[in-house]
């Protein structure tokens, strides 16, 4: 029986194997790049409020807020945001608060941590993740204490 590739075949039958390996090394990424339409850069948005992360009422929307919404509908979302509210109301309330309401838009309560007063909640949802952090701070002019609360969504890595 004689093989295909031979030490004493010539340099073709190297050639191939080189070209074989390369292939099969090259045909995932060669594969994928189909899946995933060429478009332009997608710019920021900014004070977007997205519609599955509940705000409580009388916290108002921070001009800071932002988001990067690329295939945001897609199978594989590619959705970051970064909300940031302010209002009154007291961290352990607006904890209980998220705890209720976040499960009601879809969201999977994964942990929750308070490292100096400020709660930390996590949350999934398919391959995103969401971070609730709330925390009492200081008012602009130092007067009063407000509650700040920061909501991050982004795809699980």
């Amino acid at each position: 029986m004689k093989s295909i590739i031979h030490p004493t075949n010539d340099h073709k039958s190297v050639s191939w194997s080189v070209i074989l390996g390369t292939m099969f090394l090259l045909g995932p990424m060669i594969g994928c790049q189909g899946l995933v339409p060429f478009e332009d850069s997608v710019p920021l948005v900014g004070k977007h409020q997205p519609a599955d992360i509940p705000a409580p009422l009388g916290f108002e929307l921070d001009d800071e807020s932002w988001s990067y919404l690329k295939f945001q509908h897609a199978p594989l979302p590619m959705r970051t945001v970064e909300v940031i509210y302010w209002g009154d109301r007291p961290v352990e309330e607006l904890t209980n608060w998220y705890l209720d309401q976040m499960p009601i838009h879809g969201w999977e309560h994964i942990s929750g941590t308070v490292d100096l007063g400020e709660q930390q909640l996590r949350y999934r949802k398919g391959a995103e993740y969401a971070e609730v952090l709330i925390k009492r701070t200081p008012d602009e002019q130092g007067h009063h204490y407000v509650t700040r609360l920061i909501v991050r969504i982004g795809v699980e890595s």
